[in-house]
C-alpha cells in the first residue's frame, strides 16, 4: 500500500473517530468557559471568568472550526504551542481549570513572539489561578503580565486577588488606577464597589452604589448603600434606603432593622437604636439571644427600666436552659451577597447588672438580689457584688449586706459608698465602733464636700443611737 494511501486511512479514520466523538464535543460550551464562572458571587472568580472569555481564541470560532482544529490536533504527532494552547482551551470550555493551566504553561514555554502577546498568555494563567482559587499563584501571574500590558481589566482583577489575599491598600491602589484608566465607564461598578468597602473607603462605595442604582434600581442595592451610610454615620441617608427598601420587599426585613439599629447605637441614639432592635426580633423567627442584649442595653441607657426587666429576664432564662450566647450574624441575600451585620457576643455579667440595676431602680429588691447572684456565680464580678450589697441593705438583710459591701472593699469596688453604706448596716446590727470607723475614714478620704458633710451627720446618728442604747 503506497504511503499517500496509508496517511489518507489514517485521515478517514481519525474523522471518523471525530464524528463518534460529536455528542461528546457539544458539551465544550459554546462561549468555551463556562457560563456558570461569569455569573459567580465571587467578583474575582467572575471577573477573571469574564477576562479568559474575552480573550479565548477557541471560544470565539464557530463550532466546526473548533471541531476541525481539535482533529488537526489529534492528528498531530509532536506537541507545539499552538497543539498545547488548544488543549488548555479545550480545558477552560470544559471548566478543567487545573489541566488548563498545565497545557497552558507549557504553552508558554514553547512560545516564540512578541513580548506583548506573551504578557496575554501570563494573564491567562493570572485568571486561571483566579479560578482555581489560588491566589498568591494568581498574583504572580498578574504582575508579570500588567508589567509589559497593564490592561485595566487585569489591574481590577489584581485588585480582587490582593483582596483576597488581605492586601487592602494594594486593592485600593489598583481599583484607583482602574478608575484613573476608565474614566466615568459604568463597567465593573459591582467589582470595583466591594473593594471599597473592603477598604474602608465607605464615602466612594456610597457614590458608586448611588451611580449603580441611576442604572440599575435593583432594590436590593438599597441595603448595600445604606450600609456605607451607617460606616459612615449618616443614619437619616441610612434609614431612607431602609425604608424605602422595607417597603417594596418581604425579606431581609429582620436584617435591616438590626442593622439600623446598630447604626443608631453607634451615633448615641439609643432609644431609636432600642426601638429598631426590638423590630428586628419581632421579624426574626430565630430569636437570636444578641437582639435581646442589645435591647436590653439600649433600654438601660435611656433609662426604661420597665423593658430592661422584659427583655433581660428572657435573655437570663435563655441563658440557663443552655442556649447558645455567642455572635449573631445576618446575612443578606442580596443581588451582591457581600452584606453582612455582626454583632458582639454577649457578656452574661453585664447582663446581669444591667437588669439587676433596674429591679432595683423598681425597688423590687428581691428579685434584683437572684439576678445579680446569677452574674456573681459566673465569674464573680465585684460590681454585682457590691450592687447586690445594695439589695440586701434595702431589705434590711444587714449582715449580708456588709458581707458583700467588705468584698467590694477589698476590691476598691466603689469605696467611698461602700463605707458609708456599710457604716450604716453596722450602726443597725449595733457594732458602733465599726460604724464610726467607716464613717470616719470616709470623712477623711472623700473630696466631695456634700458627701463629707452627710458623713458628718451619719457619725452625729451614729453617736446618738449609742448614747441611747446605753
Amino acid at each position: 500500500m503506497k504511503q499517500e494511501t496509508r496517511h489518507l486511512i489514517k485521515r478517514i479514520i481519525a474523522w471518523v473517530l471525530i464524528i463518534a466523538m460529536i455528542p461528546g464535543l457539544l458539551i465544550f460550551n459554546q462561549t468555551g468557559v463556562r457560563y456558570e464562572a461569569t455569573t459567580d458571587d465571587n467578583r474575582s472568580i467572575r471577573l477573571a471568568a469574564q477576562q479568559l472569555l474575552r480573550d479565548d481564541s477557541y471560544a470565539q470560532s464557530s463550532r466546526i472550526k473548533r471541531m476541525g482544529a481539535f482533529a488537526r490536533n489529534l492528528l498531530r504527532g509532536k506537541r507545539t504551542f499552538e497543539d498545547y494552547q488548544l488543549a488548555a482551551q479545550i480545558a477552560i470550555a470544559q471548566a478543567r481549570y487545573d489541566e488548563a493551566a498545565v497545557f497552558l504553561e507549557k504553552a508558554i514555554g514553547l512560545f516564540e513572539g512578541s513580548v506583548a502577546d506573551e504578557a496575554k498568555l501570563y494573564l491567562q494563567m493570572g485568571y486561571l489561578f483566579v479560578l482555581l482559587g489560588e491566589y498568591e499563584k494568581s498574583l504572580k501571574w498578574l504582575d508579570l503580565g500588567i508589567s509589559v500590558t497593564p490592561y485595566p481589566e487585569a489591574i481590577l482583577t489584581r485588585a480582587q486577588v490582593r483582596l483576597n489575599l488581605g492586601d487592602m491598600d494594594g486593592a485600593l491602589e489598583d481599583v484607583n488606577v482602574y478608575r484613573k484608566r476608565v474614566g466615568d465607564s459604568d463597567d465593573n461598578l459591582l467589582e470595583m464597589v466591594n473593594i471599597y468597602e473592603a477598604a474602608h473607603d465607605y464615602e466612594t462605595a456610597a457614590e458608586l452604589w448611588t451611580r449603580i442604582l441611576k442604572k440599575n434600581d435593583k432594590i436590593e442595592y438599597l441595603i448595600d448603600r445604606a450600609y456605607c451610610y451607617v460606616e459612615l454615620g449618616r443614619m437619616e441617608e441610612a434609614e431612607s434606603d431602609a425604608r424605602r427598601y422595607l417597603g417594596l420587599s418581604e425579606k431581609n426585613h429582620s436584617t435591616v432593622n438590626a442593622m439600623l439599629g446598630i447604626g443608631f447605637l453607634r451615633t448615641g441614639n439609643y432609644g431609636k437604636a432600642n426601638d429598631y432592635f426590638v423590630e428586628a426580633l419581632n421579624r426574626s423567627d430565630s430569636e437570636p439571644v444578641s437582639l435581646y442584649y442589645y435591647i436590653v442595653m439600649c433600654a438601660y441607657l435611656t433609662g426604661n427600666h420597665e423593658r430592661v426587666v422584659e427583655y433581660g429576664e428572657k435573655l437570663i432564662q435563655k441563658v440557663q436552659q443552655g442556649q447558645e450566647t455567642g455572635m449573631a450574624q445576618y446575612k443578606v441575600e442580596d443581588a451582591t451577597g457581600k452584606l453582612e451585620v455582626q454583632m458582639v457576643p454577649m457578656d452574661f455579667s453585664k447582663l446581669c447588672q444591667m437588669t439587676g440595676s433596674a429591679y432595683i431602680a423598681l425597688g423590687k429588691y428581691a428579685r434584683a438580689a437572684e439576678v445579680l447572684t446569677f452574674g456573681i456565680e459566673q465569674n464573680g464580678d465585684f460590681q454585682l457584688i457590691y450592687l447586690r450589697g445594695v439589695c440586701r441593705m434595702a431589705e434590711e438583710k444587714y449582715k449580708e449586706a456588709i458581707e458583700d459591701y467588705s468584698v467590694a472593699l477589698r476590691a476598691n469596688v466603689e469605696v467611698e459608698s461602700v463605707l458609708y453604706s456599710r457604716g450604716v448596716c453596722y450602726m443597725e446590727t449595733g457594732d458602733y465602733l465599726k460604724a464610726q470607723q467607716d464613717v470616719g475614714r470616709l470623712t477623711e478620704i472623700t473630696g466631695n464636700e456634700a458627701l463629707r458633710e452627710e458623713a458628718f451627720r451619719q457619725m452625729e446618728i451614729i453617736k446618738e443611737r449609742q448614747n441611747a442604747e446605753e
